[in-house]
């Protein structure tokens, strides 16, 4: 019997590890302003007029990390998976508000592709751990539905890099 030496071992599982991480899809990539609240209840953490300044804040998504309002969280990790209005509705019963579906979410679609970034606890808002905008449903071109504290809100690509330096999207690249 051949033993493999440790070093051999561990490079070999390092490859394994790093080809089964997903990235960041390209969809995702890039600056994205929030436009609106979506009007479905949920049971959330937060009100609307909690979440209220989040509307025409931008959240910025690279490979490494995401940012929002100046706040930058490395990413550890990308996983995706597609999303029925079924299985949301399923995953959202049970709440004080109504099981949700894509529908309530201005998706008209079968299904979507849900992107999670995986990240330490950080506190951007002050208010709780949770990052605004790390779990994004890729509800169609140039738009995504992000959620916070169980409010989900409307996001729309931001095209000129000029609008989204000018508003400090871009602080402590």
């Amino acid at each position: 019997m051949r033993f493999i030496p440790a070093a051999l071992l561990t490079l070999s599982m390092a490859v394994l590890t790093a080809s089964a991480q997903e990235r960041l899809p390209g969809q995702v990539a890039g600056t994205w302003r929030i436009v609106r609240i979506l009007p479905v209840h949920t049971n959330a953490c937060w009100t609307d007029q909690q979440a209220e300044p989040l509307v025409g804040s931008l959240l910025h998504y690279s490979a490494t990390t995401m940012r929002w309002q100046g706040g930058v969280v490395p990413l550890t990790g990308v996983t995706t998976r597609s999303l029925t209005s079924d299985l949301l509705a399923k995953e959202t019963a049970g709440g004080n508000g109504p099981a949700l579906k894509l529908t309530d979410l201005g998706i008209h679609s079968q299904g979507v592709t849900e992107v999670n970034l995986q990240h330490a606890d950080a506190d951007i808002t002050g208010a709780t751990t949770e990052v605004p905008g790390d779990s994004v449903l890729l509800a169609g071109p140039g738009r995504i539905v992000v959620s916070a504290c169980g409010v989900y809100m409307e996001a729309r690509r931001v095209t000129s890099h000029l609008a989204a330096a000018s508003e400090g999207v871009f602080k402590g690249s």
